[in-house]
């Protein structure tokens, strides 16, 4: 049960989601850029009408800071791949400079105007709206459970009688409605972006998905100097089991299959169901001897042991596997996988079961 309450209140992320992610998160970046320039305007404006206004000037300051560290943010959300941790730190950001600017309306003379200024804490709900472009529940969980901890610090450090605490209460709950629809939007996304690039059957990223993720990295391959080796992986004889067994027990075997598989690459590789009973890889940073290595393991860990069907039969299968690797067979994903395919008949032809590197 605990489990359960974990993975509705703290879902998982797909990795297949974050490249999705990291498009939310520079829509947001630049977004908080505009924003936070216009904020700066405020204390510039005052400057200019009072040259010797100290707070303006902190104020100013401080604004020109929180510019500097979205700009970095924008610079951090454009890598590849993406900085572990920097929706979190992007929504705490936004929060916080919601809350700062709260804060320099607060000190001065018009502290109960801020607690009832709707504009200004719209802002609050913005910055917990903006994160459900991450397609990532957590971070909207994490930014209005932020929002409301710094909301009631401000609303207890400038206590006034003037404070209408039960509207201060009401804002709790506002802040509260928005971080469960983000957290729905953010869900709602995840689900049609899933449906979009995974294989229905196995759950696997399907090919359009795969290549468009395959090209994105022989780019940063090519950028960083360092290998990826791509494979495509056939089960042997494949129709004899739909002829034997029945289609159904076909879908059965490629299942396992791809939970096999699954079962052995690491997260930050790549795998699809190809077509039909091919399967693709990628391993990034990968040279040819591991590629060869990881390979023959996945090979053995796929026909050692036999898959029991749900019609009674059993079902021992074999699979052959073909390897392109770049830069050495070339930086294009066309031509990658042309080459693996070439080398993956070649193995069939050689006898099955059996990985052909070369040739």
């Amino acid at each position: 049960m605990f489990r359960t309450l974990r993975r509705v209140v703290w879902p998982p992320v797909d990795p297949a989601l974050v490249d999705a992610g990291r498009e939310g998160e520079l829509a947001v970046a630049r977004t908080r850029i505009a924003i936070v320039g216009l904020l700066a305007l405020n204390p510039a404006a005052a400057l200019v009408r009072q040259p010797d206004d100290a707070a303006a000037l902190l104020t100013l300051v401080i604004e020109l800071f929180f510019l500097a560290l979205s700009i970095t943010v924008l610079q951090l959300a454009r890598r590849h791949p993406p900085v572990a941790g920097l929706g979190f730190a992007a929504a705490a950001l936004d929060v916080s400079v919601v809350s700062f600017y709260h804060v320099t309306v607060f000190a001065g003379a018009f502290a109960p105007l801020a607690f009832s200024s709707r504009v200004a804490f719209a802002l609050y709900l913005l910055a917990i709206l903006a994160t459900s472009l991450r397609n990532d529940g957590r971070v909207a969980t994490f930014a209005g459970l932020l929002a409301a901890a710094q909301w009631t610090a401000l609303i207890r450090f400038f206590d006034d009688t003037a404070v209408d605490t039960m509207a201060a209460f009401e804002e709790l709950v506002i802040i509260a409605a928005a971080t469960m629809l983000a957290r729905v939007i953010a869900s709602r996304a995840r689900g049609l972006r899933l449906s979009s690039i995974r294989d229905n059957l196995t759950g696997l990223l399907n090919r359009a998905h795969f290549e468009e993720r395959l090209a994105t990295e022989l780019i940063r391959s090519t950028r960083t100097h360092r290998p990826l080796a791509l494979a495509i992986i056939d089960v042997d004889q494949f129709k004899r089991v739909n002829d034997t067994f029945g289609h159904l027990a076909g879908d059965e075997v490629l299942r396992e299959v791809a939970a096999r598989l699954t079962k052995t690459v690491r997260r930050s590789d790549l795998c699809c169901r190809f077509g039909g009973d091919e399967f693709a890889l990628a391993f990034i940073d990968t040279s040819v001897v591991d590629a060869a290595a990881r390979l023959e393991d996945i090979r053995r860990t796929v026909s050692a042991t036999p898959m029991p069907l749900r019609i009674q039969g059993v079902v021992t299968i074999t699979c052959s596997a073909g390897v392109a690797v770049s830069p050495l067979d070339g930086e294009d994903a066309t031509a990658l996988l042309g080459i693996a395919d070439a080398r993956l008949l070649a193995a069939k032809s050689a006898g099955r079961d059996r990985l052909m590197v070369a040739g």
